[in-house]
């Protein structure tokens, strides 16, 4: 159950709908009671355990290293893992596997009945759906995050609509904090009203050949630190991020990690919007459909 120590959040108030809109994001407190947040990070760890690394693929955000491995671009339909940067050296694993992954992805919401259930749960439809943007909103990729003690990677400033486009951008994120995050494990920052600036470039597959390119081909923006505001919030909070949004967060230093949940959603209706064939998120829709929340 979704039940906390206060009330059910079924739908944002018209103070919290203006603050998404001026803002970009909001934090909702105690949107998930802590014994859902512990299900969901048992079930990951169970996750990790089970799982036997045949390809070491690692996720940086850094652009001079970003890599797009066949690994990576087939994960949309998939639950893969990837490590930190720090976790491999010369190509074998230098730290506890279970202390190693940077995330699994893409399609956990689908394939794994604990994180489906909470993925699909009423709640979070009624959530979306009380946004009034969304005619047939649709999970199109879930991400779970580890923020490991000491080597948890920074994750460079981005718009999670330049990764997931939609035309129009409807992409929005769902960040549920299933451990406390603070300044010290890196919680994530945000620039409040950036997402009123839209998006310079677009993450695709490689046109003339295999991995990823920005299109255009110009370097990430670079933004003053002063700009950020750190999202700091206990476990059970859920962040909502419009995907226009300019966010980051630093590298974990500290002994503690910082786990996370973080679902996509887009508008389904093809009427309405299009997602292009070109986005590097990809699904063979005949075996596993896109759904709708």
């Amino acid at each position: 159950s979704f039940a906390t120590r206060n009330k059910i959040i079924m739908s944002l108030s018209p103070e919290q709908k203006a603050q998404l809109d001026r803002d970009g994001y909001i934090v909702l407190h105690d949107f998930m009671p802590v014994d859902l947040c512990d299900k969901l990070k048992a079930r990951a760890v169970a996750m990790v355990e089970e799982f036997d690394p045949q390809t070491l693929s690692v996720f940086s955000t850094k652009e001079q290293t970003r890599i797009s491995d066949e690994y990576f671009l087939e994960s949309g339909d998939k639950t893969r893992f990837f490590f930190e940067e720090d976790a491999i050296k010369n190509g074998k694993i230098v730290a506890d596997k279970n202390k190693s992954i940077n995330k699994i992805g893409h399609a956990m919401h689908d394939l794994d009945p604990v994180f489906e259930e909470f993925s699909y749960h009423p709640q979070i439809k009624d959530l979306v759906r009380s946004l009034h943007e969304y005619k047939k909103p649709i999970a199109v990729q879930s991400m779970y995050i580890f923020k490991q003690p000491f080597i948890g990677g920074e994750v460079t400033p981005h718009q999670d609509s330049t990764f997931l486009y939609t035309d129009p951008m409807t992409t929005l994120a769902l960040w549920f904090a299933l451990e406390d995050a603070s300044k010290e494990n890196g919680c994530l920052w945000a620039i409040p009203g950036s997402h009123k600036d839209g998006i310079k470039r677009r993450f695709i597959r490689n046109p003339a050949g295999s991995g990823t390119v920005f299109e255009p081909n110009i370097g990430a923006e670079v933004f003053s630190p002063d700009l950020f505001v750190p999202l700091e919030c206990k476990k059970g909070a859920l962040v909502l991020m419009h995907g226009s949004c300019v966010h980051m967060s630093y590298k974990n230093t500290s002994p503690h990690s910082r786990h996370a949940y973080t679902l996509h959603v887009i508008e389904g209706d093809r009427d309405l919007v299009k997602y292009p064939q070109d986005n590097w998120l990809r699904r063979d829709e005949d075996k596993l459909p896109f759904r709708t929340l």
